[in-house]
């Protein structure tokens, strides 16, 4: 039996609703669904790059492969996890059933070094940025003068470095003209990607990983050169306030950049027709998380991370199966956490929903970052108080989705911070019986878990 070459396409930060309503806007992938088939509800298992992407590659939830957050060091020792993870990983699987297994990515958590190119023959990084190495470490090294590139160029100027001030304008006034001529921040090295791919002879069968980071932030022009994780927590602690001028900036620039994302992987796709190997392929087009922008919720948000709302942690799916077949999608929740599984039996001639099931959870362990850490880096001001949105904001989270039921627990009290039907909210009285029975799911879900149901 011949095996099929899979490509797995994720499109980092992309919510399900801006693809599904948006799809007559993007006729690429509009095309694509012809073949395809498309899953109603997905949902990631984690509300962030690190533990959704290891789930992706092990077929676990976070709570059971442990690369995730924690409630005292945030994202900061994440990397350790990455590092010391050994166990279950279907790249290896795959690589062992003689397929060339190769990753691509402008994601900085996904790049050769972290641990996630494990497995792979090869793995190759492109920054978002359109930095080379030299400029990508000519930014690292300003930093230590400032915080950022206005601080570091005062700082430089009020010691008399010249000589520093001047080299470091002189690269970053070349970073900037790139950016410019490449349509950043619209455009994040999908390009490159793609121009790599279709100018390399890659050996069948061959499994492709993607990333692409064109849907994460920045998505507008009033977000550059600033710090992300300085916006969304600032913003949360009621310090500096994101306005809907600005918000709305950021939703027409999200829009367009799912507009370019849709000529890049279009690209892509006529390449694989042009091999003739289309036809006979498995095609996953997914993400990782998607991105809340200030909703309507208890924590009006931008980002990602932190929080399970539908904005981020629902996400689209869409799978070309090999011969173009379609197969009958089954009541449910699609469930992320199995793709290896829907791979894998794929690759032994079995094309079956192995990824709907009754129930799905997801989860988050804490605050996503180190807030201390960004608080000594000067990212974050020292009167913020890290406590209080710790107890208060960031704690420990977990949802179940079962019959198109929605229920979201607080880690540290037990409280049900979100109850919604079919997308909309709830009333808790009138459901206790439903309510006691997602409570009995959620327990049995977190195992020994220090996790309050």
């Amino acid at each position: 039996m011949d095996l099929p070459n899979i490509i797995m396409v994720v499109f980092d930060t992309l919510r399900k609703d801006y693809l599904y309503n948006g799809i007559e806007k993007l006729p690429n992938i509009n095309e694509f669904c012809k073949d395809s088939n498309i899953f109603p509800r997905p949902i990631t298992p984690s509300p962030w790059t690190v533990p959704s992407h290891m789930s992706f590659f092990t077929g676990l939830y976070a709570r059971e492969h442990g690369v995730h957050e924690d409630m005292e060091h945030g994202d900061g020792k994440v990397l350790e996890k990455i590092y010391e993870y050994s166990n279950e990983n279907v790249i290896k699987k795959i690589k062992n059933m003689g397929y060339n297994t190769i990753g691509y990515s402008t994601n900085p958590w996904l790049s050769p070094g972290t641990g996630f190119d494990r497995y792979f023959n090869s793995f190759s990084f492109f920054s978002s940025e359109y930095m080379n190495i030299e400029e990508q470490n000519a930014v690292t090294e300003y930093k230590k003068y400032g915080k950022n590139r206005y601080h570091a160029a005062r700082n430089l100027i009020l010691s008399g470095n010249f000589k520093e001030f001047t080299k470091y304008y002189k690269i970053h006034k070349r970073i900037l003209k790139k950016k410019r001529d490449m349509d950043y921040p619209f455009m994040k090295g999908s390009d490159l990607i793609v121009d790599h791919i279709i100018n390399s002879s890659i050996e069948s069968p061959f499994f492709i990983f993607i990333n692409f980071m064109e849907m994460h932030e920045p998505s507008a022009s009033w977000e550059e050169d600033r710090d992300d994780r300085r916006i969304k927590y600032l913003d949360l602690a009621g310090i500096e306030i994101i306005d809907n001028n600005k918000m709305q900036k950021t939703k027409e620039g999200y829009e367009r950049s799912l507009i370019n994302l849709d000529k890049q992987f279009g690209r892509l796709i006529n390449y694989l027709k042009k091999l003739n190997i289309y036809n006979e392929s498995m095609i996953i087009l997914t993400s990782d998380h998607g991105q809340a922008m200030k909703e309507n919720r208890k924590f009006p948000y931008y980002g990602h991370g932190n929080f399970l709302y539908d904005e981020i942690i629902e996400v689209p799916l869409i799978i070309k199966f090999p011969g173009n077949k379609k197969l009958k999608i089954f009541e449910g929740n699609q469930n992320l956490v199995n793709l290896p599984g829907q791979i894998l039996n794929v690759i032994e001639g079995n094309i079956d929903d192995f990824l709907t099931k009754e129930e799905v959870f997801s989860e988050s362990f804490g605050p996503v970052h180190d807030i201390d850490s960004l608080v000594k880096e000067g990212i974050l001001p020292e009167s913020i108080n890290i406590d209080t949105m710790k107890k208060n904001i960031f704690y420990p989270r977990k949802a179940i989705y079962k019959n198109k039921y929605k229920m979201v627990l607080n880690g540290l009290s037990g409280e049900i911070e979100e109850f919604t039907f079919n997308g909309k909210d709830a009333e808790i009285d009138r459901n206790k019986e439903i309510i006691e029975e997602l409570k009995n799911e959620l327990y049995i879900f977190k195992g020994t878990e220090k996790f309050i149901i």
